[in-house]
């Protein structure tokens, strides 16, 4: 199974990946720790026509496959829901 450490080490492994994933799909120069809590990621300029290159990024990043039901539009409002699904899905393989 593993320690409440090293799931803690594995779940920052995947909020630190998926930051700099966002950060190079939308082309932001911020620090990665402003991607946190209720970042809200529309407002950073995500938008419809990048939302497909963000998915299609995430699901190579991880190697996890996101299916058209688990989407709507709430799971880029909040940082932490989006790092919430992608560590569900990683830990869903």
């Amino acid at each position: 199974m593993g320690t409440q450490a090293e799931k803690a080490g594995a779940a920052n492994e995947v909020v630190d990946k998926l930051r700099q994933v966002v950060l190079e799909v939308l082309k932001l120069d911020i620090s990665p720790r402003e991607l946190s809590g209720d970042t809200n990621l529309y407002e950073l300029g995500l938008e419809s026509l990048n939302v497909v290159v963000l998915l299609t990024s995430i699901e190579k990043a991880f190697d996890i496959v996101i299916d058209v039901e688990d989407l709507s539009a709430d799971l880029f409002s909040r940082w932490d829901d989006l790092a919430a699904f992608v560590e569900s899905k990683v830990n869903g393989r």
